[in-house]
């Protein structure tokens, strides 16, 4: 009996001991016992100077409980602004995402009660290097999970997370411009922003003494973060190559508590990997300088059609055909082009030039008029110019600093080799699955006509960008916009639609490519190691362990995720 007894107390305290390992091993979630007492925030709130935020979701004025802030007439007003990219950058914790957001504290589901859901607990306002060590101290000792916010731009929720400690870097809005940068792999103009900088702020403010940068067409995203580290596509790419190409230095903080400037030279690993590896994935960013253009005009030219406009839609897809075909030559040079694909419309809304006459507009579309013509296409063709890269952009992308596009997508990518289009066998592969996608009306495709292939004039650095954009001529996302009147359910078969059905579809058109990993939906289903970083991964991953040995940066699809499980509970657990 005796000895029974004690194999039950033994029994009992291994237990004990596993549940104690097992929860260490996760995150700690609101509730848990290991959970930060109120002391304790109180104590980080006094280290960070009174800037730690505890998250009231900015929708809980739409609901009586539990926050007690009822106001119909400011919910009137979040639920009229709730798609536009301001609600959300300039607010901590909040996620543009609705698919994280899951309805937790939905303007337009008013019937529950407020929750934080997948929202971050608390936000530390960062002002500065120490901020982000007294964050990173308090995660390590108390265990909690740590994310990080520049304007929320996320459609893989890297950004937020349940029971989380969020760093919200929109107040280093610094911006500083380097007339003279010399290092050994770079003299010229430069830029040290910060990453509460978005696109918008940073076009204004450059342009203001002449100058312009390879930024995103969103103006509301963040620069020195992850657009930049996930490459970076832009208007200006052929001209100057993607965003991640043009940087120079890194200003971070690891997970270690390091305090690290990477470039070419010094942490050259760290470089490597910032530049193209994946935002949120290897420290805190706290500026990136980086190489800026002298500014001048741009000519462009806008480009629509229509199946009213077609004599039949065979001819209608026949001539979108032909556009894919010619894109090689639309881009060659400086140029880029923008374009939307709906189910009765194509619209190429930016064909542009850099530093080019407005009489080279006409002459380069030219030879694709004639096949409108020849195919009976009624069309419209407008020229225009600019005198600078922000009048430009503002004319098609604005206002600023913000832009127009609402940040409530539901949105899968994929990149287009050169070698597709200029295979009539394999161009007409991707157009049939283009149109597949856009029968019904629910998705249209977004396309980004590039070019970033090596040339005399443009030799792309070494780092971390995926190959596959090298090789591409097109960056083209499927796009529908989530429904907030409709049920969770309908917009989640949307989602399942697009991942199982379409995605396939053109992937299946595009052999040996991939996808940019900013513009994914998190259910993707594709082999995302080699879709996303290619043979860049197994260095990124070593370059990952190397600065954070204990993984304290997590997120969906980042290099060393697989490491990491969200339990049902939504707890982030190391596997």
């Amino acid at each position: 009996m005796a000895l029974s007894f004690l194999s039950h107390c033994l029994i009992g305290l291994c237990a004990l001991s596993l549940f104690a390992w097992a929860e260490k091993e996760c995150r700690y979630l609101p509730g848990d016992s290991g959970w930060p007492s109120i002391d304790d925030w109180s104590g980080l709130n006094d280290t960070v100077q009174g800037r730690l935020i505890a998250t009231i979701p900015q929708a809980s004025v739409c609901n009586s409980l539990p926050y007690g802030n009822y106001n119909s007439t400011a919910c009137a007003e979040l639920r009229a602004s709730w798609t536009e990219a301001e609600t959300y950058v300039t607010r901590p914790a909040e996620m543009m995402n609705p698919y994280y957001q899951n309805q937790s504290c939905d303007p337009f589901v008013t019937e529950k009660p407020c929750e934080l859901g997948n929202y971050a607990v608390y936000s530390v306002n960062v002002t500065g290097q120490e901020d982000v060590l007294a964050a990173i101290r308090f995660a390590k000792e108390k265990n909690v999970r740590l994310v990080i916010k520049s304007t929320g731009h996320d459609y893989n929720g890297k950004s937020t997370g349940k029971g989380a400690l969020s760093l919200w870097m929109h107040s280093l809005k610094t911006l500083q411009i380097i007339q003279a940068y010399e290092s050994d792999t770079y003299s010229g103009p430069a830029v040290k922003i910060g990453p509460g900088i978005i696109a918008g702020e940073a076009y204004e403010a450059l342009a203001n003494v002449g100058y312009r940068i390879v930024g995103g067409e969103c103006a509301s995203v963040a620069l020195a973060g992850g657009y930049t580290s996930g490459g970076g596509h832009s208007m200006l790419n052929t001209a100057y190559g993607m965003a991640a190409d043009g940087a120079l230095e890194w200003e971070i903080v690891t997970a270690q508590g390091e305090y690290l400037v990477a470039t070419p030279q010094e942490n050259a690993d760290l470089y490597w990997a910032l530049s193209g590896g994946g935002g949120g994935t290897y420290g805190v960013v706290l500026s990136m300088t980086t190489k800026i253009h002298p500014d001048g005009f741009i000519s462009s030219g806008a480009l629509q059609f229509t199946l009213a406009g077609a004599p039949n839609e065979s001819s209608f897809w026949e001539a979108v055909r032909l556009f894919f075909e010619q894109m090689p030559s639309l881009v060659s040079d400086r140029n880029s082009l923008q374009l939307e694909i709906e189910n009765n419309t194509f619209d190429v809304f930016g064909i542009t030039l850099p530093d080019q006459n407005i009489s080279a507009v006409q002459p380069l579309v030219a030879p694709y008029l004639e096949e409108l013509t020849r195919l009976n296409i009624s069309y419209t063709f407008t020229t225009n110019f600019s005198a600078t890269y922000l009048d430009y952009f503002a004319s098609i992308m604005g206002p600023l600093p913000y832009g127009p596009y609402p940040p409530t997508e539901i949105w899968n990518n994929r990149l287009v080799p050169r070698s597709v289009v200029l295979n009539s066998t394999a161009n007409n592969l991707l157009i049939d699955a283009f149109k597949l996608a856009v029968a019904d009306g629910t998705f249209l495709v977004g396309c980004n006509g590039i070019n970033v292939a090596d040339n005399e004039q443009r030799k792309h650095p070494d780092n971390a960008v995926f190959p596959a954009w090298r090789d591409a001529i097109a960056s083209c996302s499927l796009t529908a916009f989530w429904d907030f009147d409709a049920a969770l359910e309908v917009n989640l078969a949307v989602k399942e639609t697009l991942v199982s059905v379409y995605t396939p579809a053109i992937e299946a058109a595009t052999p040996g490519s991939g996808v940019y990993l900013n513009e994914i939906d998190p259910w993707y289903e594709g082999d995302w190691k080699q879709e996303m970083y290619g043979v860049n991964y197994h260095r990124l991953l070593d370059i990952k362990h190397k600065y954070d040995p204990d993984s304290l940066f997590y997120g969906h699809f980042a290099v060393g995720s697989d490491e990491f499980t969200v339990d049902g509970s939504g707890r982030l657990c190391k596997i």
